[in-house]
Order: structure tokens, then C-alpha cells, then sequence
């Protein structure tokens, strides 16, 4: 089966799964619906550490994403895998850190796949997703809208990418 026939995973990185990434697949989801891509492609978050599998995303991460709309309170902390990565078509990871994780565990053969999540966005300054977990509730809603600013293009990237 081609990429062309069967659906799109799409997994979204970060280090414990509980900020950037589920706000990263609250989004992605949310945005899908809306499009013509919404039953071709299915979006997972995992962390490279995810020290808590199982727990559900920050609180600050869940309400910042509720005051747009987005229910991300049904994301379980995961720890990305060998057999996460050998799956998915498109890989995006928030900072170098995230990076350099992967590809320690990522097969030779899936390295293509892996691309920093803010390098789809045309003009973007910033070369990585800040970490909001140590800061505020403004710093969370800061990266949420970091992250709502790069899914248009993320998602065009997809949609070259598979017709």
C-alpha cells in the first residue's frame, strides 16, 4: 500500500508529552477536521523522556487549549519508540534536544522523516519551540500560539508531500 492509499501518521515530539506536543496534537487534529485531509491522516504526540507515561497533559497546557475550543485532556504521556518512529510518515520535533533523541533511536531508513516542527513556517525566527513547563500560564499560551502559527504550514507541507 503507497502512501497514497492508506493514512498518514503524523507524530509530534517534545520531551515529556504533557506541553508541546499534545498542544501540538490538539491543534493538528482540530485543523484537520476542517480540511479534506480529516479521514486520511492520524496524529499521535510522544515524548523523548516522558518520565510520567500515562499522565495527562499540564493543566496550563489543557486550559490554554480549551480557551480556543481544543480538549486535549484524553492525551496520555508517552515515550516516543523505535516502532513509533518506524510508522509514522512525518516526524516534527520541537527542539534540538527532542532531535537529538530521536535520531538515536530513529532506523537509518526513517531519518528523512524527522523535521523540526517551526522549519514547515516560512519567515519563522525561531529555530525551536520553547519549553513552557518552568515558566507561567503566559508562557504556555505563548507557545500555543507559536505552535497555532506553524500548523497551516505544516499541514500544506503534508499535503505536497502525499497528493
Amino acid at each position: 500500500m503507497t502512501l497514497f492509499q492508506r493514512k498518514i501518521r503524523v507524530l509530534l515530539v517534545c520531551t515529556e508529552n504533557i506541553c508541546r506536543s499534545p498542544m501540538a496534537e490538539g491543534l493538528l487534529r482540530h485543523y484537520l477536521q476542517e480540511s479534506e485531509m480529516r479521514n486520511r491522516v492520524e496524529v499521535s504526540s510522544v515524548g523523548t523522556k516522558a518520565s510520567l507515561p500515562g499522565c495527562r497533559p499540564d493543566q496550563r497546557a489543557q486550559k490554554v487549549a480549551a480557551s480556543r475550543g481544543i480538549d486535549i485532556s484524553g492525551i496520555r504521556a508517552r515515550r516516543v519508540t523505535a516502532r513509533n518512529l518506524q510508522r509514522s510518515d512525518f516526524i516534527s520535533w520541537m527542539d534540538s534536544a527532542n532531535m537529538r533523541d530521536l535520531l538515536q533511536i530513529c532506523p537509518v531508513e526513517r531519518q528523512d522523516k524527522i523535521s523540526y516542527l517551526l522549519g514547515h513556517q516560512a519567515g519563522q525566527p525561531l529555530l525551536e519551540v520553547p519549553d513552557p513547563y518552568f515558566g507561567s500560564a503566559d508562557g504556555f499560551a505563548r507557545v500555543f500560539q507559536i505552535i497555532d502559527d506553524a500548523m497551516a504550514d505544516l499541514l500544506s507541507y503534508i499535503r505536497s508531500r502525499i497528493g
